[in-house]
């Protein structure tokens, strides 16, 4: 598509409502492959699905709303959807929770990279009640096209943003096929940096985000799917296990935004938990789960 027909047709307030759209519409679940891929073929789509399958989700809304397709950048097991009208990049990236579509004009190259930011999911508040943002940053180098993602959150325990993840996306790594071919998924999800299964979402109610988790490291295979095993963490990053008030809040929290109830929330992970521990390789080492408060 030309760059002009590309700049009329992606309205900016468009992109922004997709993104919205599909932060509050489909939660993060990186369970949900794991029942579609190596059991049962599918899974409840309120429930949410895995980070690239949410930047394909909006890839679609906005291929159906204006007829313009994305650019899928791979930097990974990440995906990012890219939008370049010729002089403005623009990423959408629902995993990373911005809550703006990230726009990179080139004429604001300084030293050659142009760089953004957005604020982001969870919105967490320092010890004097002030906000505290998460936040995405985006560097991009027009000349060669690789962009970098930064996404930062608050951690109350230290008072400052922290790196929680980071990304390089280089133009020659695209996806370049979907759906994605069913091997390959089978193969990602068993990349020995899955070290959990979680489900999580932004809470219609209040906005905060919520989660559910079950962390592998430190079980003997056999015994992954185990629900004293489950933890969680509210939106100021604290976390709770199995069997606590603060748990039971959460996990309430979780399947409110699934509209679901908490016993399948729970069912869901497990059944995952069970599918990937018959999955994976025996001996597989993942890397420590961090149980401490953000």
């Amino acid at each position: 598509m030309a760059a002009s027909a590309s700049r009329s047709r992606l309205d900016q307030d468009l992109l922004a409502g997709v993104l919205t759209d599909v932060l509050s519409q489909v939660p993060y679940n990186s369970a949900a492959q794991y029942h579609i891929h190596y059991g049962t073929g599918s899974s409840p789509e309120r429930f949410g699905t895995a980070c690239a399958w949410q930047t394909f989700d909006a890839g679609e809304r906005v291929a159906r709303l204006t007829g313009v397709t994305a650019r899928y950048r791979v930097g990974g097991r990440h995906v990012c959807a890219l939008y370049d009208d010729g002089e403005t990049l623009t990423v959408l990236d629902p995993y990373l929770l911005h809550r703006a579509p990230l726009r990179l004009s080139r004429s604001a190259a300084v030293d050659g990279v142009v760089r953004t930011e957005s604020e982001a999911y969870p919105l967490r508040r320092a010890a004097d009640g002030s906000p505290a943002p998460s936040v995405l940053r985006a560097f991009w180098r027009p000349a060669d096209g690789v962009l970098r993602l930064q996404y930062l959150r608050y951690s109350p325990r230290l008072g400052e943003l922290v790196m929680h993840r980071a990304y390089t996306m280089r133009p020659e790594d695209t996806v370049t096929e979907l759906p994605v071919p069913a091997p390959l998924v089978r193969e990602l999800l068993l990349h020995p940096e899955q070290n959990n299964l979680s489900v999580r979402a932004v809470h219609p109610g209040d906005d905060g985000l919520t989660e559910v988790a079950l962390p592998f490291p430190g079980r003997p295979r056999g015994a992954l799917a185990r629900e004293e095993a489950l933890v969680a963490r509210d939106d100021q990053g604290r976390v709770s296990r199995w069997g606590s008030p603060a748990f039971g809040r959460e996990l309430e929290r979780v399947a409110e935004a699934l509209t679901t109830s908490p016993q399948e929330v729970v069912d869901h992970l497990l059944r995952a938990a069970a599918l990937y521990d018959a999955a994976a390789p025996v001996g597989l080492v993942v890397p420590d789960y961090s149980l401490e408060d953000a």
